[in-house]
This record gives C-alpha cells, sequence and structure tokens, in this order.
C-alpha cells in the first residue's frame, strides 16, 4: 500500500513539472527546468549548463531551506 501510494506520488510529481521548477533528481543534482519533452526535461544546473535528464530521475521539487 505505501508503495503503490509512492508510486502515484511521484507519477504526479513527475507530470506536473513545468519550466521555471526547481528540482533536484535522484542522483542530487539541482537545477531548473527550461525545457518540458515528453519524458525528458531540460535542466539549467550553471549559466551555461544544461542537461537532459528523464523524468523517472527527479526526486522532488527543490526548495532552499
Amino acid at each position: 500500500m505505501q508503495q503503490s501510494r509512492n508510486q502515484k506520488n511521484r507519477q504526479k510529481l513527475q507530470s506536473s513539472l513545468q519550466k521555471g521548477d526547481q528540482v533536484v533528481t535522484v542522483g542530487g543534482v539541482i537545477g531548473t527546468v527550461v525545457q518540458v519533452e515528453d519524458k525528458v526535461l531540460v535542466l539549467k544546473i550553471s549559466d551555461d549548463v544544461r542537461i537532459k535528464v528523464l523524468k523517472t530521475g527527479i526526486g522532488g521539487k527543490y526548495q532552499e531551506s
């Protein structure tokens, strides 16, 4: 039951991602979404650095504390 709930929350997160969101990948990379494709996001991780990441590789939205 817990696993099913986690999977639903993860799918909800992945479908809600949009340009401008700050996210953290499951590997700990923090970036800003600059482009959303079907299964891939383009993240800006530095001024001139952009990377493509699978949506399934996103751990969550990021907020500095």
